[in-house]
């Protein structure tokens, strides 16, 4: 099972219709795949769950998600330079070692135009601080905008082949 994080708990954002798109990707490689939606975190989970006092809606989230998973896609925009504080918060409340030896991918997104490379940079070192291992391939989506619509039909095929092969290699890692 591959789990599709879009990473940010922005309402309408871009980094949901790209990860719905990667989806899309592998469900088309026949690949058994979930979204989780950041969207879906519960309002006060940053709180508990850091100091060990998680939710039964938090536990719960953790187990489909990150424990079901034999690989996890993280959609990250692009915020202040880096990667979401929600998805440092949701990390943080996950024990490390529902992380250890788990492969994981990282796919930027931002308006800007670096696909969020400092992200994916201090987000792997996160990974890795948690005995992950990540995909070497870091697809970086610059002026995202403009690279696919609000429906997720792509406008830059140059992008969507990007996400269509780092999918076909998310199913071989």
């Amino acid at each position: 099972m591959i789990t599709v994080i879009s990473a940010t708990n922005r309402p309408n954002s871009m980094s949901l219709v790209v990860a719905q798109a990667y989806v899309s990707e592998l469900q088309q490689l026949e690949e058994d795949c979930q979204l989780f939606d950041f969207q879906t975190l519960p309002a006060d989970f940053a709180g508990p769950a850091l100091y060990g006092e998680t939710s039964a809606s938090m536990r719960d989230l953790i187990g489909r998600y990150i424990e079901q998973s034999d690989k996890i896609v993280f959609v990250v925009p692009e915020y202040q330079g880096s990667f979401p504080g929600v998805l440092k918060a949701f990390l943080d409340g996950v024990a490390p070692r529902l992380f250890k030896n788990k492969k994981t991918a990282i796919v930027g997104v931002s308006d800007g135009r670096a696909g969020n490379l400092r992200g994916q940079e201090h987000l792997t070192g996160v990974l890795h601080y948690l005995k992950a291992h990540v995909h070497y391939s870091k697809p970086k989506l610059s002026q995202i905008n403009t690279a696919i619509d609000r429906n997720g039909h792509w406008l830059d095929a140059v992008m969507h082949k990007m996400v269509h092969d780092h999918a076909r290699e998310m199913v071989e890692f």
